[in-house]
């Protein structure tokens, strides 16, 4: 994803907030919604986001996107690089703001986390849809022998 890596994440998220036409507090109210996905690795580390691990700049990233509680969210690959425990916290909070009626498009290598948090699944090949499921407990089953054929 974008970020402006020269920013530190409290600056980033106050430029993202800005942009919106968030107060202070309102961003900060947000933020604390990230306090678990964070862990504590993010904020006031006195870090630039560009020396943040690759997982941790994912992080800042999607808390971005998140910040102005948009209606539609795109999120690219935004399993990768985080540690299981971080993933799991993830889609907690991407089942949260689906509760809240927002509609997310993820693009994703990882069937398995999908299959979690999505209602539907369209998989591309070039360009042209060559499979629209809707998710149940089979979805995963049937998504493997798809991409094992």
């Amino acid at each position: 994803g974008f970020v402006i890596d020269y920013l530190t994440p409290e600056e980033y998220f106050d430029f993202i907030g800005q942009i919106n036409h968030l107060s202070r507090a309102a961003i900060q109210e947000q933020l604390n919604k990230f306090s678990e996905v964070f862990n504590d690795e993010i904020l006031k580390k006195g870090k630039y986001i560009r020396d943040l691990s690759k997982g941790n700049k994912n992080k800042v990233g999607i808390a971005a996107a998140l910040l102005a509680n948009p209606q539609l969210l795109i999120l690219d690959e935004p399993f990768a690089n985080l540690d299981p425990t971080t993933q799991i916290r993830l889609k907690k909070l991407i089942r949260e703001y689906k509760a809240h009626d927002v509609t997310m498009f993820i693009s994703s290598h990882d069937l398995n986390h999908v299959t979690e948090v999505c209602d539907r699944i369209v998989i591309l090949e070039k360009g042209v849809i060559v499979k629209d499921l809707i998710t149940s407990q089979d979805t995963l089953k049937e998504l493997e022998s798809y991409f094992a054929a």
